[in-house]
């Protein structure tokens, strides 16, 4: 990862990361049919073994809120279609009245509203709010349901109530068609950099290991994050992240098995809800035991390593499935994240990297980097400038950016299996970006590759009206995809130049303009004589000599006197008198520089007559030789 500094656009964006449609009842009605969200439910609410009433019977709305009475048999269910969602979270408020040891309520969930999972269940005389992700339950059939859990509740006081039920679901796009959502695609846009590589790097903090101190924590301040990848080398046992006060989780994450305190909650291997083996031992391939990733979208994932020499990064989730929150990234707001490892009855301490970054528009057009197939608006795909297509497997046929391959070629992570370590949910690239200048700004993210002063878009070859090193003139229009479509857009995004046909572009090889290492001189010949005038330079690869004609200065070709005009000697035969006086320069350029022309000095040609003798009356007109 490079650390991008360049100007941050981070407040309006042309695609959005994600959508939420909310399925709600607030019971705000005597009525089984409310929908109080932006989408309705696909049913009504519906009782099993009750009257199916909302007014009567011993399930019922009454005050605002859903009653459940003296449970036996009856039930009530409801469903919501979830079939283009990638992700929900079911919420609701609850209260438990007089419930004895053994009965409870319990919360059900099912994709097919046949076969339910019990999600959790309350019991005695308490209130809460319970949330919970139910993605693993995303269908076109979605359904929630309250019964009871235990025995029978026999008492007329035995009782509970439920408010503001609320299906969240979460829909992600698919910006490069790829067949891998945004949520988990590690390259959005298909250019072959990943997501991480095209953020902005600003904040970067490694912190030790301490033991035996009581509680402890890291703080770390940035502004404008947009992204966070927190890693730990190790972990001994617990920790929490608090972003602005807020914790990642409601629980104190805990890791070693029978450790667990109040507050804390265990997180397991989400494929077998098995224990990490020693996190207080370092991996030895080199990856981190724990990483907690917090993307653009404020979603948090977490991964571990399974054992001291596992080579693959694994999901963990909370034991009793509770979600993560939901992290709400601000513009320009200053961000305090504070890591904190509890105090524990042993030895405690962790060793990490936090990561945080900016979501960065290099060119201020309002599509973010991970999403913008020319980053700095030069007229040259990302694609082209991160130097990608030099992999082998690696191409873009139709020339719109984007790495040309079936869905399979991107695995299960969005990224091309020619340019990854692995296909999980964390990767490598096995190319490096290019960085010609080595200035740490990766080519696609400036608009002068190579140092050399002079724009990629006019070594390319393109137009550059008004000379920003932004494609054609002012002002700059570009689509979703942030390619400059207007103003006066007449070339780009096509082949850039290679001049001295070396292999590399010309915007990715430093050059400069000629130098004149020897002006041509004032030069003297006689009528009818030869002579010649040189010049002599460095990094020239053209040359074309020009003669004022009184009024401007007129390019030579080999016609007349004249001869070799494209060459660093000018060869002039059989000069006349009125060739006496002529000026003579030279234009000299570097094929690998497009950014103007060495102009040599004037030289000026002397045409001297023939020596006359006089004697008396006799007059002798003889050679100078």
């Amino acid at each position: 990862m490079k650390a991008h500094y360049f100007v941050l656009s981070l407040i309006l964006y042309s695609i959005p990361f994600f959508g939420q449609n909310t399925y709600s009842d607030t019971f705000s009605a005597v009525a089984y049919t409310n929908n109080n969200g932006n989408t309705n439910f696909s049913t009504n609410w519906i009782e099993s073994n009750d009257d199916n009433s909302a007014s009567g019977g011993r399930i019922r709305i009454t005050g605002n809120e859903l009653r459940l009475n003296r449970l036996s048999s009856e039930n009530i269910r409801r469903t919501a279609n979830l079939s283009s969602a990638t992700g929900a979270v079911l919420s609701f408020d609850w209260s438990t009245s007089s419930l004895e040891s053994g009965e409870t309520l319990a919360i059900q969930v099912s994709s097919d509203g046949s076969s339910f999972t019990t999600l959790t269940t309350f019991g005695g005389t308490s209130s809460g709010t319970f949330s919970q992700n139910i993605s693993a339950y995303v269908s076109a059939n979605t359904t929630i349901r309250f019964l009871k859990g235990g025995g029978n509740w026999d008492q007329n006081n035995d009782q509970v109530y439920i408010d503001d039920v609320l299906i969240t679901a979460t829909t992600y796009p698919d910006t490069d068609n790829d067949g891998i959502l945004d949520d988990v695609d590690l390259d959005d846009d298909n250019d072959g950099m990943t997501d991480e590589e095209e953020y902005c790097t600003i904040a970067n903090t490694t912190f030790l290991v301490s033991q035996d101190i009581g509680a402890r924590s890291v703080v770390v301040n940035h502004t404008d994050t947009g992204y966070l990848r927190l890693d730990f080398s190790s972990m001994d046992n617990s920790f929490q992240l608090d972003i602005n006060g807020t914790p990642v989780h409601p629980s104190v994450l805990e890791f070693e098995n029978g450790a667990l305190d109040a507050g804390e909650e265990y997180f397991l291997f989400q494929s077998d809800n098995a224990f990490i083996s020693a996190p207080w031992v370092a991996n030895t391939n080199g990856l981190p035991r724990l990483r907690l990733i917090v993307d653009e979208t404020g979603k948090v994932t977490f991964y571990g390593t399974r054992t001291t020499s596992s080579t693959s990064l694994e999901i963990m989730h909370a034991q009793a499935a509770t979600p993560f929150n939901t992290i709400n990234w601000v513009p320009d707001f200053n961000n305090v994240f504070t890591v904190t490892n509890q105090a524990g009855p042993g030895p405690e301490g962790f060793t990490g990297v936090l990561f945080a970054s900016a979501l960065c528009d290099s060119d201020g057009d309002g599509v973010i980097n991970s999403l913008d197939l020319d980053s700095d608006n030069d007229g040259i795909y990302d694609i082209v400038e991160s130097g990608v297509l030099d992999v082998a497997g690696i191409n873009d046929a139709n020339n719109n950016g984007i790495i040309d391959g079936a869905a399979s070629a991107f695995g299960n992570n969005g990224l091309h299996t020619n340019i990854e370590d692995n296909d999980l949910a964390y990767t490598n690239l096995t190319y490096s970006i290019a960085d010609t200048d080595v200035d740490g700004i990766y080519d696609p993210f400036e608009i002068d590759a190579d140092n050399d002063a002079c724009n990629d878009v006019v070594e390319a070859g393109y137009s550059d009206n008004n000379n920003d090193g932004i494609l054609a003139a002012l002002p700059t229009i570009v689509n979703s995809n942030g390619l400059v479509t207007g103003t006066s857009v007449i070339d780009g995004y096509t082949t850039p130049d290679d001049n001295n046909s070396n292999g590399t572009y010309d915007f990715q090889e430093g050059s400069s303009l000629p130098t004149v290492t020897s002006q041509p001189p004032n030069t003297s010949v006689c009528p009818g004589c030869s002579t010649t005038i040189s010049v002599t330079a460095t990094n020239a690869t053209s040359y074309q000599w020009q003669i004022y004609n009184g009024t401007s200065w007129v390019d030579l070709t080999n016609t007349g006197i004249h001869d070799n005009t494209s060459t660093d000697t000018l060869s002039i035969t059989n000069a006349t008198p009125a060739d006496n006086g002529n000026q003579y320069r030279v234009v000299m350029a570097n094929n690998g520089y497009a950014c103007g022309t060495t102009i040599s000095n004037t030289a000026t040609l002397t045409v001297r007559v023939n020596t006359v003798i006089t004697n008396r009356r006799i007059t002798h007109r003889v050679n100078k030789n």
